[in-house]
């Protein structure tokens, strides 16, 4: 192979795509990845890095566009690491998607038809967004760096989340805080908005009478240092009607991001389970365990995180759900193996996927159906492999993230 210039211009055609949506090319028989290039086009590149076994570029020119490419709507696509497709249209997205997908389940020999259920909104969808404090305020990532790139707005959530942006971003700014938070998360949920400000360590007390005066009533402002995180004013808990049940979150217990897509995503679980007892891992702030309970079932939830237990529990007595929901508080792989039988198992790990522990356990359940959610698809499939006593009798892709290189995946197996 010739060696390979990192300060030469290239022309390669664009064969298929990577993990990542990356259009893939080849140089001298060597797969050169390319962020932003689409499948067919002709493209003039730089190269950023070499690798044993790959390469990595950046398109400088498309000399032959593809019909599917489109204007980005967002100025900072490209650098923001947030979004991936922008460039393309969003069917095109979801076709890509799914074949990516197709590739990664063909390795543990699924072959069947994979289902898409799209987001009813492409842009505006989220509600939630974390930013990065800089020295020019509220900033978001670079793509696959840690520098920080300056936003104004974020095409992904919603106006209420924007107009906080810009009101917090100014805040900061005004009272010279840059140096006094390390990133602002801000939360939606029916209007009512949670800030948390991650105050660095050693920083003297801020008033945040102003912030929040302008943000008006709906609001509740948190402070976290070294880990705990304090109610500072407003509303103590983020609330909502979820699928006809009344919640309170705390603003750092994890919920499904995508707002007008999570009840098509609980109806198709609720709508495969099999039998009337569930057992529900990693079961965050208990939503999703609340709404099978109401269709009288009787559910078990684990779920690790105190502050998500704590807002199941909650759940539970402000929708009067005791004789049909229980909450236990603990690790999925130390609990599940002390429990016994369930008809329907769900499981919704973090992105690392299930731990060796929890696959054993469930291969060694007597139990009829298992569903998985998944919000990555290499861990799914890994997974996939281990559930030995288990059959994948299909596979649907439901697409949280729109725009972004990210979906979600549930997977629904029977005991073999």
């Amino acid at each position: 192979m010739k060696d390979i210039d990192l300060d030469c211009c290239y022309e390669s055609n664009i064969e298929s795509y990577g993990y990542d949506g990356e259009g893939v090319a080849r140089l001298d028989g060597k797969v050169v990845f390319l962020p932003f290039a689409l499948k067919d086009e002709l493209v003039r590149y730089n190269l950023t890095s070499s690798h044993s076994t790959f390469l990595n570029g950046m398109v400088c020119e498309v000399l032959r566009k593809s019909p599917l490419r489109i204007q980005p709507p967002c100025k900072y696509f490209g650098r923001c690491g947030g979004c991936t497709y922008q460039h393309t249209t969003y069917r095109n997205e979801l076709q890509i998607k799914k074949t990516l997908l197709a590739d990664q389940l063909r390795k543990v020999n699924f072959e069947s038809k994979i289902e898409v259920v799209e987001s009813p909104k492409e842009y505006g969808y989220r509600n939630k967004i974390r930013m990065f404090v800089g020295k020019e305020g509220l900033c978001l990532r670079e793509r696959a760096s840690h520098k920080l790139c300056k936003v104004d707005k974020c095409l992904l959530v919603s106006e209420k989340i924007n107009r906080a942006i810009e009101i917090i971003d100014k805040f900061i700014l005004m009272q010279n805080l840059t140096d006094c938070f390390s990133e602002v998360v801000i939360r939606e949920e029916n209007d009512h908005l949670a800030v948390i400000f991650y105050k660095k360590q050693g920083k003297n007390k801020i008033n945040y009478q102003g912030v929040y005066l302008i943000l008006n009533d709906f609001t509740g402002i948190f402070e976290c240092e070294n880990g705990v995180i304090v109610h500072k004013m407003g509303n103590d808990f983020l609330q909502s009607d979820e699928h006809g049940l009344d919640c309170k979150f705390r603003p750092n217990s994890f919920h499904q991001v995508n707002k007008y897509l999570v009840e098509t995503l609980y109806h198709f679980v609720a709508e495969n389970i099999v039998g009337n007892t569930i057992i529900n891992c990693y079961s965050g702030a208990g939503v999703l365990s609340g709404f099978i309970a109401s269709k009288n079932k009787r559910v078990t939830g684990i779920e690790l995180g105190l502050s998500e237990h704590q807002d199941a529990e909650k759940l539970k007595e402000e929708n009067n759900l005791f004789s049909c929901l229980t909450n236990i508080h603990g690790d999925c792989g130390e609990i599940l193996p002390k429990l016994i039988g369930a008809d329907s198992i769900i499981v919704d790990p973090p992105r690392s996927g299930m731990d060796k522990k929890v696959v054993e356990t469930l291969n060694d359940k007597n139990c009829r159906r298992l569903i998985y959610i998944s919000c990555n698809s290499a861990t799914f499939v890994r997974d996939v492999a281990r559930l030995c006593n288990y059959k994948l009798v299909s596979v649907t892709l439901f697409d949280m993230f729109s725009r972004t290189g990210e979906y979600e995946v549930v997977g629904i197996f029977d005991k073999i």
